[in-house]
């Protein structure tokens, strides 16, 4: 069975291939980051139930095509350039060293 909201997701972009892309730019970032860089509000993260409880889902791809279906994120042309939104979002959101 298909996501609910796959067919607006569809419908944002001119084909799948871009809606791919996206999305894994998208993930990239809140991986990069931690998830600190989300535009989601607490109550509308994806969840997931355990045995032990409900927690936010772990997998950054369901976390990029929610925030999509929010329309809260811009994408397309004449947006900032890649290298310089990274080093934005690098003062905003300092990388911890790994293993640190």
């Amino acid at each position: 069975m298909a996501e609910p909201g796959i067919d607006k997701l569809f419908g944002m972009v001119d084909s799948k291939y871009r809606l791919t892309v996206v999305v894994a730019k998208r993930a990239q970032q809140l991986l990069r980051y931690r998830f600190k860089n989300t535009v989601l509000a607490p109550e509308e993260r994806p969840k997931m139930r355990t045995l032990e409880g409900v927690f936010d889902d772990p997998n950054p791809v369901t976390w990029a095509m929610k925030e999509l279906l929010t329309g809260r994120l811009v994408f397309g042309e004449g947006l900032l350039d890649e290298d310089r939104l990274q080093k934005e979002l690098d003062k905003l959101y300092p990388v911890e060293a790994e293993g640190a």
